[in-house]
């Protein structure tokens, strides 16, 4: 989880209702219509990435005085993301600004990621579900040009706009589904993290489903969340960029889906503790990894089965 941005409490701007109410209009893609609204029924713990953020679980910032700190990776007993499918959610409203290929890029790195040797390195982990597996596909990319709430942006409005985006063209959610918002240049203002990951379980009674999402707002030029020394392998720092802090949310989301499966009490989640680990370029564009014929910047992930930041790009 990489962070860079205070996201403010706020109702959602549509016809100024609480987000609670909108939420209970929406039923579950492909579900039948069963007794008692649908709502909310648990939020997860939201997991933050960024440099300068304390990545302990339970807010416990890791010892870095004196020695290099022990890696301790340890499982909490829950499910892990076997297999996935990706959903990119692209929260654009009018005369706002993504770069002209962000969103291709974002959603060719989301088909090229699945049996990649960075997706690979998490085939080592396993949760009350059963082992990781190399297999992930894109399901998909929805734009919505709807406002954005005039105090802010809450994380309800991004679990609203998840809901959003799966009604609008019926993805199913579930363990294994995971759901990305992108939004554009200064969406969020007072940056403070990069991204994060967390998830909600929605539904009527009997009937709940679990949606797993990620947070990566646009951070630009932020010192921090970017490809480090201005590399751009695909010339677009931005894409590249949220890229980067994707393929941080994404493993950290395989291994960890629920927050309660994989990581260090001290020094949090898998990409947290390899945050600053990249290797070196491989090629001339300045990417450390070739994922079919595309080049990537991406930092490498922590290991616990070879006790090191792998795949050693």
């Amino acid at each position: 989880m990489r962070p860079l941005i205070t996201i403010l409490l706020a109702e959602n701007v549509m016809r100024f209702l609480p987000a609670a109410v909108l939420l209970s209009l929406f039923t579950l893609p492909g579900a039948a219509m069963a007794a008692g609204p649908a709502t909310v029924h648990h939020s997860y713990p939201i997991h933050y990435d960024g440099p300068m953020v304390h990545h302990g679980h339970g807010g416990a910032a890791a010892d870095v005085s004196g020695d290099l700190p022990h890696f301790d990776v340890r499982f909490h007993g829950g499910p892990v993301q076997t297999r996935t499918v990706s959903y990119a959610i692209f929260w654009q409203p009018p005369h706002t600004y993504m770069s002209p290929t962000y969103r291709s890029l974002i959603e060719r790195f989301l088909r090229d990621v699945g049996g990649s040797a960075i997706y690979g390195m998490a085939t080592t982990y396993t949760g009350s579900n059963g082992r990781v597996q190399n297999r992930s596909r894109f399901g998909g990319s929805w734009i919505d040009r709807s406002p954005y709430p005039s105090r802010g942006i809450s994380d309800q409005d991004l679990q609203f706009e998840v809901l959003k985006a799966a009604n609008a063209r019926n993805w199913s959610a579930g363990i294994d589904a995971q759901f990305f918002v992108f939004t554009a240049r200064h969406a969020l203002p007072n940056v403070q993290f990069c991204a994060y990951h967390s998830a909600f379980d929605y539904g009527f009674p009997g009937g709940v489903q679990t949606y797993a999402y990620g947070f990566i707002p646009y951070v630009g030029n932020v010192n921090g969340c970017n490809v480090p020394f201005g590399i751009s392998p695909n010339n677009d720092p931005d894409a590249d960029g949220s890229i980067l802090n994707m393929s941080h949310e994404q493993m950290e989301m395989v291994t960890d889906p629920l927050i309660n499966a994989w990581y260090d009490e001290n020094n949090g989640e898998i990409g947290d503790i390899c945050i600053y680990s990249f290797g070196v370029p491989i090629d001339f564009a300045g990417g450390n990894i070739d994922i079919g014929s595309h080049p990537y910047f991406l930092q490498e992930d922590y290991s616990q089965a070879r006790g090191s930041c792998q795949p050693n790009l």
